[in-house]
């Protein structure tokens, strides 16, 4: 599922071996008889500032991340904002990201089903539109739209501009797409960067946008951490403002079908805490009643409602030291709302609890001690979500896609 695009001032920059690529000309003459001076080579910085000012970027391709394989048909705009399609062996769900941030997805049960996602999850989510959160299967598809990553590829040439690769480099991780076009700049960072180790595309022709990438994460800025995003194989095209317009009439199509209270897709267990776990002091078979306390410390408008797994434990001392596992239950507690503390119950049927009470010494007075451990087992979450506030900011940029000015060619 986590993202300037500046490197640090002072932080020195390792330039890739320099190369005059396709469609930058060579020394002429001129009239007067005078060489020009050669030309200034292609940098990533004016394949970032190409990226910017585009209104919408196309993505196909794939990556893999959790032991999944999963394939991609995107179309980015803006600073964020997204729409399209992610596939899981054959089974497809809609995606929807609003400025990089908001990622809501729509599936059937197969799409579920790939995973590690509880049965019950499975059916919860079916059918239904889920809060994301900011990525999908590790990935942070907002991070794919023209301004967020032609920021992340403008790098400060602090010392030399990152220039071309030589086509005899091939310190690439994954082999070109096949759609990359002939004489197209090679881009390869090296590790003083702050961008994910690969390789990066760009049209050898004017205004040199990014045409591919292939790598270990995703194109954008580099992560602090080891993402779990692998094996990225990405193909881009660059779309008109008539493109953009489309896709944002779309997203504002999907975006009018959310519903007012969004199911969240992962479990949040920091948002509930379990305060209390009270025992009978006369634990029996049947008569083992478990009640467990806890509130939602979420600091966000979610409501979450937890289930909790306790284990009970008989011992014949005090202080411990032969405690014997005897029975568990499951308490599943209600809804709780931001800040609030809810009560559950679940009892122990379990006749190991006879048992041990039976092998405890004394003919008149028998003492038992009791203790649990418990844990969060599951936690569902969901949100009050008002989607028409959303609606008429989407409207309105289909009415005026954002994009940046335009950019100038490249030039010697």
């Amino acid at each position: 599922m986590n993202t300037g695009g500046q490197v640090r001032h002072g932080k020195r920059v390792r330039a890739a071996v320099a190369l005059a690529t396709a469609g930058v000309v060579g020394i002429t003459g001129c009239s007067g008889g005078r060489k020009k001076a050669p030309p200034r080579p292609l940098t990533m910085v004016d394949v970032g500032t190409a990226v910017t000012a585009v209104p919408l970027l196309h993505w196909t391709g794939s990556w893999k991340a959790y032991g999944q394989s999963l394939t991609l048909d995107l179309r980015a705009m803006g600073d964020g904002d997204a729409i399209g399609t992610v596939t899981d062996k054959g089974d497809s769900a809609q995606v929807i990201v609003v400025d990089g941030s908001r990622v809501f997805l729509k599936a059937g049960k197969a799409y579920w089903r790939h995973g590690d996602t509880k049965a019950a999850d499975v059916a919860r989510y079916a059918g239904r539109w889920v809060d994301e959160g900011s990525g999908v299967w590790g990935a942070a598809l907002g991070d794919l739209s023209p301004r967020k990553l032609g920021s992340a590829l403008k790098v400060s040439p602090v010392s030399d501009p990152w220039t071309p690769a030589p086509p005899t480099q091939t310190t690439t991780p994954l082999p070109t797409p096949s759609d990359v076009p002939s004489g197209a700049a090679r881009f390869i960072p090296d590790d003083s960067q702050s961008l994910p180790a690969g390789t990066f595309w760009a049209s050898a022709s004017s205004p040199h946008t990014l045409v591919a990438y292939t790598g270990v994460g995703l194109p954008g800025e580099k992560e602090d951490y080891d993402p779990p995003v692998k094996q990225s194989t990405l193909s881009v095209r660059a779309g008109s403002v008539q493109d953009a317009r489309a896709a944002y009439t779309e997203l504002a199509a999907q975006a009018r079908t959310l519903p007012k209270t969004m199911v969240i897709e992962s479990g949040f267990s920091t948002d509930f805490n379990v305060d209390n776990v009270d025992l009978p002091s006369h634990c029996r078979s049947g008569n083992c009643h478990i009640k467990v306390t806890g509130h939602n410390q979420s600091d966000e408008h979610r409501s979450v409602q937890a289930s909790v797994d306790v284990t009970v434990y008989g011992s014949r001392s005090m202080s411990g030291g032969s405690e014997r596992a005897v029975g568990d239950c499951v308490a599943k507690l209600p809804l709780a709302a931001p800040g609030k503390t809810v009560h559950g119950s679940c009892n122990v049927t379990d006749p190991r609890v006879d048992r041990f009470w039976n092998s405890v010494p004394g003919s008149f007075i028998k003492i038992a001690y009791w203790d649990e451990h418990h844990v969060i087992s599951s936690i569902s979450a969901q949100e009050a979500f008002d989607p028409t506030p959303l609606l008429t900011e989407l409207t309105t940029r289909a009415n005026n896609p954002p994009a940046g000015q335009p950019t100038p060619s490249h030039t010697p």
